[in-house]
């Protein structure tokens, strides 16, 4: 993104930072480079990977526990992602339930 279409550096950093892209990437030994484009903002981090987790690869709406069953039935157990996945898997699941406080907050805020 950052290198061919010359994408802002808050959103490279969002996007390189969504769902379980930081434990990938250490199982990979890629920290330095992944940190080249953090820190990167919580509550946005939070609403990429809370829409990953709610949408299936073809963009239906999904349970977020279902999509990370899928992709862990989907890679296997010898993949980066399976693994990287069932490290991150409550912080997962927290990402997905802080977006849903926070939209619950602000409808109650406009009810």
């Amino acid at each position: 993104m950052r290198d061919v279409v010359r994408a802002d550096a808050r959103l490279c950093s969002i996007v390189a930072f969504h769902t379980s892209s930081s434990w990938e990437a250490s199982e990979l030994g890629l920290d330095e480079e992944l940190n080249e484009f953090g820190p990167a903002e919580p509550e946005l981090v939070d609403a990429i990977t809370y829409c990953d987790l709610t949408s299936s690869p073809v963009g239906d709406l999904v349970d977020p526990a279902e999509r990370l069953s899928e992709l862990l039935e989907r890679y296997g157990p010898e993949h980066v992602v399976f693994q990287a996945v069932s490290a991150a898997r409550p912080k997962l699941m927290a990402r997905v339930a802080r977006v849903r406080e926070r939209a619950e907050a602000v409808a109650l805020e406009l009810s």
